[in-house]
């Protein structure tokens, strides 16, 4: 599915994100080359996430991540847990709508606003998303993608935050590419 996709209004929120540190260390697969940026992010615990098990080793799936981060016009990094194989964007803010033409709550789920209708549409949204692999038995890989984030009423100057989660959209859009990818690498 072909989105025109506005990379423009998802940008970095600053003073959002805890850290972006680079990658120090050595030994683990899903390690960062020396040099590489990395992202740390909070994400809820109680969130579930979208899960598909892919015929492909972990490495090759780690391998495609980027790419597939990048064509959902989201800027990605390996975890700074280096012992982890986790991808994520950082924090990103939604000014105006995720995708030209489209409205946010499609893809993102904050409830409805005060007024009625969906906040994801008329809050001010921070979200960031995370892509979690688990190597299983026989070479295929155990991919678990989350969307997590806040919304906050613009209209408002003193507002509190309500908590967003993906409507599972975006995450399957992420798993179709990132199978597309997978299946057009040779093993």
């Amino acid at each position: 599915m072909a989105h025109a996709r506005n990379y423009a209004r998802v940008l970095l929120a600053l003073g959002l994100v805890p850290l972006a540190a680079c990658a120090t260390g050595s030994g683990h697969a899903a390690s960062a080359p020396q040099g590489a940026r990395t992202t740390t992010v909070w994400f809820r615990r109680d969130l579930i996430p979208l899960s598909r098990v892919v015929a492909a080793p972990v490495e090759r799936v780690w391998a495609a991540l980027p790419q597939s981060f990048a064509e959902l016009g989201f800027p990605s990094s390996p975890s700074a847990r280096e012992a982890e194989w986790i991808y994520l964007t950082p924090s990103l803010r939604i000014h105006g709508e995720l995708y030209k033409g489209e409205l946010n709550s499609v893809y993102i789920d904050c409830g409805h606003s005060a007024v009625g209708g969906h906040a994801a549409d008329s809050y001010d949204v921070t979200f960031a998303m995370l892509a979690r692999l688990t190597p299983q038995e026989g070479g295929t890989t155990l991919v678990q993608v989350v969307v997590d984030g806040t919304a906050r009423d613009r209209t408002l100057i003193l507002s509190n935050p309500v908590s967003c989660g993906g409507t599972g959209r975006l995450e399957r859009d992420f798993l179709q590419r990132l199978e597309g990818h997978i299946n057009t690498k040779s093993p």
